[in-house]
């Protein structure tokens, strides 16, 4: 089968989950979502970053498989994100003066970026630099081209990550087999495609809330301005409720159903007993002081990345909330304390409209962000058709099976006869011999009638 539109795959290398999604992008700018495969990943991946790679491979080439058997396809190659502990920004400035008044160029400016991209993080990589302003003389600008001065100073915002983050998924992508079509700082693509552009110009801290890590990227003047990722997540909480003796899976449960990010509830209001595990109880008072307790420390963290950023007065479109683990009970409340924002806004599902093949598959809680941007930035075809081998027939088969089937089985006698006759005759043709011909003519004879 053909392909007739361009299906675009992506991979999001997750703290818990490692996703895969196949979709095309249809000419009215919906999405059709063709598959979205998921495994869990918290035994080959911590805080976003790989440290088993053969285990990431089997969980990658799971993931693979099942989605080429649901498109009938065959992926060559995959879009990938890059996110994790180790990502954040870095401010970079770069000068140059010059001896006269000099017109600045669109080469000068060029050649002031490839300097910055030559900037040396010890242990890190440059993902992404994103050009912030350009100081000449006394003016600051977004495009220096065309001024006359003589000196100019470009600052930068550079997007940089261990050097091993890269270096791993590009090595569980080519162990599976497949191309790297494209790779993309996640937390850049989740925003452009969740936020406005009156979001961005206007200024807002985007929030992702993750199983492992917190997010934070702060916008203004249609500009990333900020980046960092908080080590702490859901999970955390979680493990929390753990140390009470809960199993997990348990402990994940009591907190969605009972947890609260903030509570202003009396303890006469929070006075029963929930049942766990082996008929033991603990009061939900207890569960709530402790997750309450937890996301007073990650939004402090994002409080304080906030500040960092110096843009925290001048967030006009306040933040927005986007992930898995912003689906804890009251954490708009909890933001609003913590945080101070003129505006909240939660980012359930990405704002494109989206047909899914599998509507069960595209859940609306912040978790499939991420995957749906990454597949949204993706611009080329991935998959192939499946080449089907034809099996090897022996000879003496095919010749078997292309003999019609009313033909008869045996070969007449006259013929058989003959052939004897033809090939067998001596040069001897007298005595013995012609007796047995005329005998045996008269065999043929007698067959035949009959």
């Amino acid at each position: 089968m053909a392909v007739e539109k361009e299906i675009i795959v992506a991979i999001e290398f997750g703290s818990s989950k490692i996703r895969g999604v196949a979709g095309c992008k249809n000419i009215d700018g919906s999405v059709q979502v063709l598959d979205i495969e998921q495994v869990d990943a918290r035994h080959c991946i911590r805080k976003g970053v790989v440290y088993n790679i053969d285990k990431t491979v089997m969980c990658l080439k799971h993931i693979v498989d099942k989605m080429e058997n649901a498109l009938e396809m065959r992926v060559r190659k995959v879009f990938v994100g890059i996110g994790g502990q180790s990502l954040r920004a870095k401010k970079n400035t770069v000068s140059r003066q010059f001896a006269t008044k000099t017109v600045v160029s669109q080469e000068l400016v060029d050649s002031l970026l490839k300097t910055n991209r030559n900037t040396v993080y010890a242990g890190y990589e440059i993902l992404e630099v994103v050009p912030q302003e350009y100081h000449v003389g006394l003016d600051t600008t977004v495009d220096p081209v065309g001024v006359l001065s003589s000196q100019i100073d470009g600052t930068y915002l550079n997007i940089i990550a261990k050097t091993e983050i890269k270096e791993y998924i590009l090595k569980c992508v080519e162990a599976v087999g497949l191309d790297v079509a494209g790779m993309f700082v996640a937390p850049m693509a989740l925003a452009g495609c969740v936020l406005t552009d009156t979001e961005k110009r206007s200024g807002c801290a985007l929030v992702d809330f993750g199983y492992g890590t917190t997010t934070v990227a702060v916008y203004k003047g249609n500009l990333l301005r900020h980046l960092a990722v908080i080590p702490l997540g859901g999970n955390n909480i979680t493990q929390d409720l753990c140390s009470l003796q809960i199993d997990e899976d348990e402990a994940e449960g009591l907190k969605m159903k009972y947890g609260s990010a903030y509570s202003d509830l009396s303890s006469e209001e929070l006075a029963k007993n929930l049942l766990v595990n082996n008929g033991r109880t603990i009061e939900e008072r207890l569960l709530v002081d402790i997750v309450e307790a937890r996301e007073e420390e990650i939004l402090s963290n994002v409080a304080a990345q906030i500040r960092n950023s110096g843009y925290q007065d001048k967030l006009l479109a306040g933040i927005v909330i986007s992930g898995a683990a912003s689906n804890v009970k009251n954490l708009d409340k909890a933001a609003a304390v913590r945080l101070h924002p003129d505006k909240t806004r939660f980012a359930r599902i990405v704002p494109f409209a989206l047909q899914a093949v599998h509507a069960e598959q595209v859940v609306k809680d912040g978790s499939l962000n991420t995957l749906l941007a990454l597949m949204n930035e993706g611009n080329q075809n991935c998959v192939e058709p499946k080449v089907v081998m034809k099996e090897e027939v022996p000879e003496e088969v095919v010749e078997e099976k292309e003999m019609p089937q009313t033909a008869p089985s045996f070969v007449p006698v006259e013929e058989t006869h003959k052939e004897v006759y033809e090939r067998e005759e001596p040069k001897n043709k007298g005595g013995i011999w012609k007796k047995f011909k005329e005998k045996l003519v008269d065999l043929t004879k007698t067959v035949t009638e009959e």
